[in-house]
Parts: C-alpha cells; sequence; structure tokens
C-alpha cells in the first residue's frame, strides 16, 4: 500500500485526462531517456496524485508500465485509459475509457485495449489522430467494451466543446443516451464543466442520472500539467480501478472541487511498547470515521482502551466492567509499558502525549516537554468515551455520568476553584472549632477574678494593700520576667532542634553517579551545595541567640537577687503588719495569703483580656466562615451555569432526547450522606430528614444550628453533638444537581432498552462540540433498523469535523458508513496484531467479508439468499 494511505482514506488530486509522449500531439523537448522521470516529476509538482492516460486512441502498454513503475516510487497512482474519439454528436464525442488492469495484464499478455482500439476503428487508416473518428457510436462502444468481458468505466472529455457531449448533442439526446441502462452503469463522470449555465441546463435534463463533475488537464506539453487552476479530488484508500470508480459512484461524498481543510482535532496514531499484548504495535487513525473490527477476544477493546489510558480520560462512575479495564491497561503494558499519541490540534499544530504505564501524561511540542497545557481542551477538544454498554446502562447515577462525559473537561477551571475554596472554608471551620470553649473559659476566669476581689475587699479595709505594695510589685515583676523568659528559652531550643535535625538532614545525602547525564547532576549538585551552605549560617544565629537569652538569664538572675536582698525587710513589714492585725482583733487576716490573691487576680485579669481577645476573634472568624461558604456558593452556581450551557446546545428545540437540570436538587444523597455520617446516633431518620428539608446544604445548616431546636424536640443536642463531631467532612460537602432524561416527551426509564440505548447514541453523535468520539461497540442493544436509518446516516454527515473511533461487530458501520479507515485486529502469540486502510482497499474488503460476513462463502449465499426475497416483491 502506498504511505499516502497508512492512515487509511484521504483526498488525493486526480486528473482524468492526461497525455504523453505515445500521444502524436503531444511535444516533449527533453532529452528521450529523461521523459519518464520528467514526467512523474512535473505530475509530483502539480501536486497529482491519481492521473488517468488517456491518449488519443492509443495506449502505449510499455511506457504504461514505467511511467506507473516510477509514479509508484513517488506516492502517485496512475490507471490506463484513452481519449476516443467516438462517432457520436455533431463532431465526434471525445470519450475518456479507463480500464481495469486485466485489460492489459492478464496470463496471455494480451494488450487487449489496443485490440478494442482496432476493431472500433477497423478500415480507418492513421486513427490514432484526435480527429479521428471510430466506426461505432455511444452504446455501440459500450457493447464493443462490454463483450471483452473485463471491467472499465468512461468519462465524456470536455463536455462543452464542439467535440464533447454537450456541445455535440441536444439534452434531449443526452438524456435518452443516460436512460440506457448500459450507458448510465458505465459513464461516471463529465471532464471539464466550467459554464454555469450548460450545468444547469443539463441537470433539469438528466436529474439523479448526472454523474461526477471531474477535472483533466488535457495536456499537450509538460508546461500543461497542473497549470489549469481548477481541480478535482477524490476520497480515496487505494490507486486501484475499483477504488476510482467506487468513488466516482459516491461522488457526492468522495468527490470535491478543492481540498477539504480538517479543521478539527484528532489523533494520528497511537504507539505501543512494553512486554504486554500490545507491545510493538502502531495503529493510525483517519481524522473522520474509524472501524476496528475482529473476532472476539481480538484486542479490539484493548485498543480502546489503551487510547482511553493515553488521554486519561475518566470512566465515569457508572462505567461497567471497570476493574476488567483497569486490569486491562497492566496487561496491555506491563511494567514500563508505554503508550504514545500522535495528535493535532484544531489550529493544525502536532502535539505528542506519552504515557507511561503508572504514570501521568507528559505532553511534547517540537521535541521539547511542556507543562500546563490542557490535554483534553487545547490538544483534543472535549473527546468523549464510552465503553462497552455504557450507553445502555442507564441505571441510577447515570445521568450525572453522562453530563461529565459531555461536560466535564469545561467544568475543570471552576471545580480547581471549588477545590481551593473547599481548602480555605475547612482553614476557618478548624480555628474556630479550636475557639469552641473560650465562652465557657471566660465564664470561669470571671468568676476566679471576682471570687479575688470580694476576698481582697478585706485586706483594702485594713490597709494592707497600701503596707504591701512595694513587695507585691516585685513579685508581679519577678512573674512576668520569667514567664517570658521560660517562653524565649522553650522557642529557641525548639528552632535549635528543629534546624539541627533539617541541617544534619541535608548534608547526610549521599553522592549520586549517572554513566548517561554525569554533568547534570554535577551542575544540581553545586546548586545545592550552595543551598546547604547558605542554610548554615542559620547555626551562627542560633549561637548568637543563645548569647543574647545567656544575657537575659543574668538579667532575671540580678532582679531575683535584687528582691531576695529585700526579705528580711518584707518579712519584717509582714510580722509588724500582722501584730497590727492581731491587736485590732483582726487576727484571721494573713498577709501572705493577701500576696497569694494579688498574684491570683492578676492571673486571672490576664486570662479574661486574652479570652475577651479570643471571643472577638471568634466573632469575626464566624463572619469570615459565612462569607466563604458564600463564595463557595456562588462557586458551585457558576459551575451550575456552566452545565446549563452545554445542555442548552445539546439540547436543541429539534431533538427528541431533553436533559432537564435542577440545581443541588439531590437531597436524597443528602440525606444519605448525613445517615452515615450520625451512625451510631440512634437519631431517626424521620429526624435526620425533617432537618435536612429546611436547609440547602450543610454549611447553611451549621451556620444556622440554633434552629434545629425548633425543627425537632427532645433529640435536638444529639444532633448537634453529632453534628459537631463530623462537620469537618460535612460542611464542603457538595448537593448533587439532578437532571431527567426524557426521550419523545417521557422519561427515558419508561422506555425499552433498546429504545434508551438508540435515543443515546443519538444523542452523543449529534453532538457539535466534541472532536473526537470514541464507543466500544456502539451496535450493543441496538436493532440494524436504527443502525441503518439513524446512527449511520448521522455519522456521515458528522464525520468530516468529528473524528469516531468504534470497535464494532456490525459490519453495516464500516461499510454504509464509508469508514475512511477498517483497522483489522488479531491475536496471535500473545500480541494484539493490527492492519487498517479505507473500505475501497481490496485486503480490507476481504477482511470485512471474513471476520463481519461469517467468510466469502456466508456472504453470497445472504447475497443469493436475499436477491431471490427482492425477486419476490
Amino acid at each position: 500500500m502506498f504511505p499516502i494511505f497508512n492512515n487509511g482514506s484521504c483526498w488525493i488530486k486526480a486528473d482524468f485526462h492526461l497525455h504523453t509522449q505515445a500521444d502524436k500531439e503531444f511535444r516533449y523537448r527533453g532529452e528521450p531517456d529523461r521523459f519518464i522521470s520528467d514526467y512523474v516529476k512535473t505530475l509530483k509538482e502539480a501536486g497529482i496524485g491519481l492521473g488517468v492516460i488517456t491518449n488519443h486512441n492509443k495506449f502505449d502498454v510499455d511506457e504504461f508500465k514505467a511511467l506507473r513503475r516510477a509514479a509508484g516510487r513517488e506516492g502517485i497512482g496512475l490507471l490506463p485509459g484513452v481519449e476516443l474519439s467516438v462517432n457520436d454528436g455533431k463532431a465526434g464525442v471525445h470519450t475518456l475509457v479507463v480500464f481495469a488492469d486485466a485489460w492489459f495484464i492478464n496470463q496471455q499478455q494480451t494488450n487487449h485495449i489496443q485490440s478494442f482500439l482496432t476493431a472500433t476503428f477497423a478500415g480507418i487508416d492513421n486513427f490514432e489522430n484526435e480527429n479521428a473518428r471510430s466506426t461505432e457510436n455511444i452504446v455501440q462502444t459500450i457493447r464493443s467494451l462490454d463483450r471483452y468481458g473485463r471491467d472499465y468505466f468512461i468519462v465524456f472529455a470536455h463536455v462543452e466543446a464542439d467535440n464533447g457531449l454537450w456541445g455535440g448533442m441536444t439534452p434531449g439526446r443526452i438524456k435518452e443516451l443516460f436512460e440506457n441502462e448500459h450507458v448510465c452503469h458505465r459513464a461516471l463522470g463529465f471532464q471539464k464543466v466550467t459554464t454555469r449555465d450548460w450545468r444547469v441546463k443539463i441537470l433539469e435534463s438528466l436529474g439523479c442520472l448526472y454523474p461526477a463533475e471531474l477535472q483533466g488537464c488535457d495536456a499537450k506539453k509538460l508546461e500543461d500539467i497542473g497549470a489549469r487552476k481548477v481541480a478535482c479530488y477524490l476520497k480515496l484508500g487505494n490507486y486501484s480501478f475499483d477504488a476510482v470508480r467506487f468513488a466516482l459512484q459516491d461522488f457526492n461524498n468522495r468527490v470535491r472541487p478543492d481540498m477539504p481543510l480538517v479543521t478539527h482535532s484528532h489523533i494520528r496514531q497511537i504507539a505501543f511498547e512494553g512486554a504486554g499484548s500490545l507491545g510493538g504495535t502502531v495503529v493510525r487513525f483517519s481524522p473522520e470515521l474509524n472501524t476496528l473490527i475482529g473476532i472476539r477476544g481480538s484486542g479490539k477493546s484493548s485498543i480502546l482502551e489503551g487510547v482511553r489510558y493515553a488521554l486519561d480520560i475518566p470512566f465515569g462512575e457508572k462505567a461497567s466492567d471497570r476493574e476488567y479495564k483497569e486490569n486491562l491497561v497492566s496487561n496491555l503494558l506491563k511494567s514500563g509499558g508505554k503508550i504514545t499519541v500522535d495528535a493535532i490540534c484544531r489550529r493544525g499544530m502536532a502535539y505528542q502525549i506519552t504515557r507511561i504505564y503508572g504514570q501521568s501524561p507528559e505532553i511534547t511540542v517540537n521535541g521539547q516537554v511542556r507543562d500546563g497545557i490542557a490535554l483534553r481542551e487545547t490538544i483534543l477538544h472535549k473527546p468523549v468515551y464510552f465503553g462497552q454498554k455504557d450507553l445502555s446502562n442507564t441505571g441510577a447515577g447515570f445521568e450525572n455520568d453522562l453530563i461529565e462525559k459531555l461536560a466535564g473537561e469545561l467544568l475543570i477551571p471552576v471545580r480547581e476553584k471549588i477545590s481551593h475554596q473547599n481548602a480555605v472554608v475547612i482553614d476557618v471551620l478548624r480555628q474556630l472549632l479550636r475557639l469552641k470553649k473560650t465562652g465557657e473559659e471566660l465564664a470561669e476566669w470571671q468568676a476566679k477574678e471576682k471570687d479575688a476581689k470580694f476576698r481582697l475587699s478585706f485586706y483594702t479595709q485594713h490597709g494592707i494593700e497600701e503596707k504591701l505594695e512595694r513587695q507585691t510589685i516585685f513579685e508581679r515583676d519577678e512573674r512576668y520576667i520569667s514567664s517570658t523568659n521560660k517562653q524565649a528559652t522553650e522557642a529557641l531550643d525548639a528552632l535549635h532542634e528543629k534546624i539541627d535535625e533539617t541541617l544534619a538532614g541535608l548534608k547526610s545525602e549521599q553522592v549520586h553517579l549517572s554513566s548517561h547525564n554525569q554533568l547534570d547532576i554535577d551542575d544540581y549538585r553545586a546548586g545545592y551545595d550552595r543551598l546547604t551552605a547558605h542554610l548554615d549560617t542559620l547555626s551562627t544565629v542560633m549561637a548568637d541567640s543563645r548569647q543574647i537569652l545567656e544575657e537575659l538569664n543574668g538579667k532575671q538572675q540580678a532582679f531575683t537577687q535584687k528582691k531576695h536582698a529585700l526579705n528580711d525587710e518584707f518579712a519584717e513589714i509582714e510580722r509588724s503588719l500582722a501584730e497590727d492585725l492581731r491587736q485590732a482583733g483582726a487576727d484571721k487576716i494573713d498577709p501572705t495569703e493577701f500576696l497569694q490573691l494579688k498574684s491570683g487576680l492578676e492571673t486571672a485579669e490576664q486570662k479574661i483580656a486574652g479570652l475577651i481577645r479570643t471571643e472577638a476573634g471568634k466573632e469575626a472568624l464566624n463572619q469570615r466562615l459565612k462569607e466563604e461558604l458564600s463564595k463557595l456558593g456562588d462557586l458551585w452556581a457558576g459551575e451550575y451555569k456552566e452545565i446549563e450551557t452545554v445542555l442548552a446546545s445539546v439540547s436543541r428545540a429539534d431533538s427528541a432526547l431533553k436533559i432537564i437540570p435542577a440545581f443541588a436538587n439531590d437531597k436524597k444523597t443528602m440525606l444519605i450522606v448525613l445517615k452515615e455520617a450520625f451512625t451510631g446516633s440512634r437519631l431517626r431518620e424521620s429526624t435526620i430528614q425533617a432537618v435536612i428539608d429546611e436547609f440547602s446544604d450543610f454549611g447553611e445548616l451549621w451556620l444556622n444550628r440554633d434552629k434545629v431546636s425548633t425543627i425537632v424536640t427532645g433529640s435536638a443536642d444529639t444532633f448537634i453533638e453529632h453534628l459537631e463531631k463530623q462537620i469537618e467532612t460535612l460542611i464542603t460537602w457538595q448537593p448533587r444537581n439532578t437532571y431527567a432524561i426524557e426521550f419523545k416527551g417521557k422519561p427515558l426509564e419508561e422506555h425499552s432498552l433498546g429504545q434508551r440505548a438508540s435515543a443515546l447514541m443519538l444523542f452523543v453523535l449529534n453532538q457539535q462540540d466534541n472532536d473526537v468520539v470514541i464507543i466500544d461497540q456502539p451496535e450493543d442493544d441496538l436493532d440494524n433498523q436504527t443502525i441503518y436509518d439513524d446512527v449511520i446516516k448521522i455519522i456521515r454527515i458528522m464525520k468530516p469535523k468529528t473524528q469516531f473511533i468504534f470497535a464494532t461487530h456490525n459490519a453495516n458501520i464500516p461499510v454504509l458508513g464509508d469508514a475512511e479507515n477498517v483497522h483489522t485486529c488479531e491475536y496471535e502469540r500473545g500480541k494484539i496484531k493490527s492492519t487498517g486502510g479505507g473500505v475501497d482497499a481490496p485486503t480490507v474488503q476481504k477482511q470485512i467479508i471474513a471476520v463481519m460476513e461469517g467468510g466469502r462463502e456466508a456472504f453470497e449465499r445472504r447475497r443469493a439468499v436475499y436477491g431471490s426475497w427482492l425477486s419476490q416483491s
């Protein structure tokens, strides 16, 4: 097969009217021995991929074979033909006859083309002249050609000229001619249609009998080849006669006047490396319809699963056989196995996506690894994947799964924001939970403060505070210096231990040697050593800090000594004060207790001041939590709006299938989540349900938990207790949106399995914004009528702007869908092998008959039976 067809059928520029040196009208000024190479070079420069050699009333076998060999080396296909001057019309009708190879390649080595020419020009001398006419008209010519029992088709040349079909015959005569079954069967094209009025006139005359419009340069010298701006392109998967005829018979889909541009992103090929069953396999894809065929167990699903894994497309929550598919990837690749996907984005830029088993995908652009590129957005625009039974498995949760497949990529940015906001909410909540008991502590310390002040009032009445003022101040100042010095010592010890541990770990890093990358390693190590040297300066900082702390210890000791020096003086004051109190009858008042009460009051005042500050911060945190939860709610709403946008584009007014969304409406799941969180609470489901009915989410419930007692009675305290225990896991739980799918005005679940599968299949295929659609056995649960009437029709309409990759057992999909690439998969000796090509390639046709039709005998038998049935209708 020519390399140009490696990815299956593609568009080829064709010229159906070429002349060569063998034609008496052709002029070549170069060296005779260079004609073949010059001719092929000219074809290549003109961008011609398929040419038909049509010399006037002549076919030179040797020249044609030489040209075909040389052209083949350049990826160009050539077909044999002649420009026949048929004895019809006003001035003869120039007709291009294109022959199958059997006309000149046969066991007898007979040039049947020349035999035909000799017969049709019988009695005419020098008939290789373009003005010479044959002895037969068009109908007679076709009958003569048919008698040779070899295939051919005809194209009417330069139809608007006097010696063309249109210029030489009336529209009525042309219509009469095409109503002849033999002519209509063989006449597959009009060459060189240029005038709109002519086209309209003949179209009105022929209607559906109007064939393909083709082009050809009618070159009389090399310079004429490719000189005309008009051209025609054929979609071909092979340069064979049969492939070209097939294209002309389906000219509405396979013949164009210009080269179609591929504007959607697509996969070019996927290659597998490793010891697994796919190791060494390369599968190339067309940008349009690709079908993988083969018997069960041949590896079709394995290849699709490899594509899914390489592109990191999630399974979806409702995916069937998930465990089997996960194990499948492991068996496909084995440890160290690698998948490489070559892809083209919408702008035509080439990317390479590589994924080693067990690792994340790596993206390469122009040989450079690039980070931050959205694989399923920037490279391949919104690819979707459906495994076996995914479309028919419409149980609970299927709707959310479908939305994820259709809108998941679009939601990534807002979901990243939601994830970040979840973390913010949790952080604020944790700060609040840590401050939970400040109110109780504040009340306790306020009570201690009140008691201390009451008891000190007795001492104040006897003037003790004034008499012990100096001692009281010394005691308070000593406590301040002692507590702050202890705090500084503990902090410095903790830092010192951590720094020593960290630096020891950094310096213990072993020398690393590399047999391939030692220069890179040495360069990295130099930078690493600079980092550790810089961090070493922390040791100096710690040493300086220790010195300062020693100075503080000295100051503390000096103050303590100063206080101790006054101990005798303070003791004398206390003894004198105690004697005065005894004489005054207040001997139960103890100066030592006074000092203890003063110390306790000071501590209480400090604690109260701190707790009041904490309470003020708690209110601010409560307000912040409310604000952060509001932001989270806004992000949830933003996500829903994105989903609504997607659904608005897919649930079109003319669609029989509708998806009706509702925001955060899944109360059933909310109940399940809260019941699981409250396991062991012995709360009734009705109690939990009553609370849930009042709130949209758990964040709102937490902010308004004081209202629970008004909703439920008797168990409100238990509810709040368990809510507080579980709130960290509940507060950012996102209530699920709900989606009701309707088909033809009824809920989807009310339809039969086949109807549901059909509806969803058509829905998925009809999407306008998914560049790549991958489905494993889309025909499962679909009847052949649906496939033929609906699925095939959509595929043929959509495939110019959507890449389809199917694994299938249904021959209707590749054959009637006119697949650009059909891959036959075989499992042999532990390896999966794949060969591909377009449906017009003979090898592919044989494989379709063998694999999908049960073999040639079964195929022929069915054709005979169906023919018998049709003849009776």
